[in-house]
């Protein structure tokens, strides 16, 4: 895709420890598997994605001044994605996740450590706001803490945020700013502790998304795993079924779910159609130990979708 579309991604660019269990877990015992590390973090891997679909992308996160930064720093500007106005704080940690897959290669168990997010100066946004509202649209997650979550969307009312709630506990850091957003993507658990809504019956998810709608998203994208995407907008509420395959690392799949978004929405595409893509750039992700497949493009993300009817 040749493309104009600038991207400015606000989040966190972790070190991740992922390690795949041979056998079934036994909890409070040693297990035997394998141990990967890889580059990671919510906003890392959704920019990633986005310069491989062929987008301009300015990331903004915090870095630390050790070796685990300097990877990360050294990725980004081989991927030719922008980081000239991300800051570095000394005499800190670069944040690590470590999550522990069982033997179907699903997460069972993750622990972050993300300290260095917790005390992100407001000066850090108040410095970039020209630039963050030069680019079409602006990708959060809610590693960040809430004051830089209300004090962004506040400072700039007519750029087009999506969010990624990253996680059930996390998602709550954005409650106040759901009626900022123009995207939404969540999993049924941080819909529901967002929404106070209890989903009981798949026709639940119609009352979670139009209570979604009702706050002032424009469009709702809750992730429901196995069972596919449940998604509307003003027009249409509906679920889209999932294929299912066997994942190598389902690590980072909703990250890319969330570029294909992007993607979607840049292009005008129809919702079932954003969906389609976000669903497969999904797909392709799980098929590779990395939180990012390093050989995603939008050919590869649109031969998926045409062979997924074969």
């Amino acid at each position: 895709m040749s493309s104009n579309t600038k991207i400015t991604v606000i989040g966190a660019a972790n070190i991740d420890l992922i390690g795949f269990s041979d056998e079934e877990l036994i909890y409070k015992d040693s297990n035997i598997g394998t141990l990967e590390t890889t580059l990671g973090g919510v906003g890392r891997n959704v920019a990633e994605n986005l310069s491989r679909l062929g987008f301009d992308v300015e990331f903004l996160s915090v870095f630390a001044d050790d070796e685990f930064s300097k990877m990360i720093i050294d990725s980004c500007e081989a991927l030719g994605i922008s980081i000239k106005h991300c800051t570095t704080l000394k005499h800190s940690k670069t944040s690590v996740y470590m999550a522990i897959l069982d033997r179907h290669n699903d997460l069972a168990l993750a622990l972050s450590a993300m300290d260095i997010y917790d005390n992100i100066p407001d000066s850090f946004i108040l410095n970039n706001l020209e630039i963050i509202a030069q680019n079409n649209y602006c990708v959060l997650e809610t590693n960040l803490p809430t004051s830089i979550l209300e004090l962004v969307t506040k400072k700039l009312p007519d750029t087009r945020f999506a969010l990624e709630a990253v996680s059930a506990k996390k998602a709550l850091k954005a409650k106040s700013i759901l009626d900022r957003l123009h995207i939404l993507k969540c999993n049924a658990l941080e819909a529901e502790l967002l929404s106070n809504i209890k989903v009981e019956y798949e026709s639940d998810y119609e009352k979670l998304i139009a209570h979604f709608l009702e706050l002032g998203v424009k469009k709702v994208f809750i992730t429901l795993g196995a069972d596919g995407v449940a998604y509307g907008d003003e027009n249409e509420i509906y679920i889209s079924k999932n294929i299912i395959i066997s994942p190598v690392n389902t690590n980072g799949a909703g990250d890319a779910f969330m570029a294909g978004l992007i993607y979607g929405e840049s292009k005008g595409l129809e919702l079932y159609d954003i969906v389609q893509f976000a669903s497969a750039c999904a797909q392709i992700t799980i098929q590779h130990k990395n939180a990012v497949h390093p050989d995603i493009c939008e050919q590869m993300v649109l031969n998926t979708i045409v062979n997924k009817w074969l």
